[in-house]
């Protein structure tokens, strides 16, 4: 599940890193990881999504939920 959260992310680039080191979202990750066991909704999940990415990077991240959502339904359904 963390490599496909990983690739997920990764692919995202919320704050367009180039070149993007692939552990560059490591830490995000990882919590998105330790929230997704009680995050089952999309919407749940985006809003931790959301808030881990604006308490790492603030102004750098200028996603918006909706974006949050997108990336929040490709993590629960790569899970089924």
């Amino acid at each position: 599940m963390k490599n496909t959260i990983i690739n997920i992310i990764n692919d995202w680039n919320p704050i367009n890193i180039y070149p993007l080191l692939e552990d560059e979202y490591l830490d995000e990750t990882q919590q998105i990881l330790e929230v997704f066991e009680f995050s089952k909704t999309i919407d749940n999940l985006a809003n931790h999504i959301f808030s881990i990415f604006k308490e790492s990077f603030d102004k750098e991240f200028d996603k918006n939920i909706d974006d949050c959502k997108i990336i929040a339904r490709k993590i629960l359904e790569s899970t089924y």
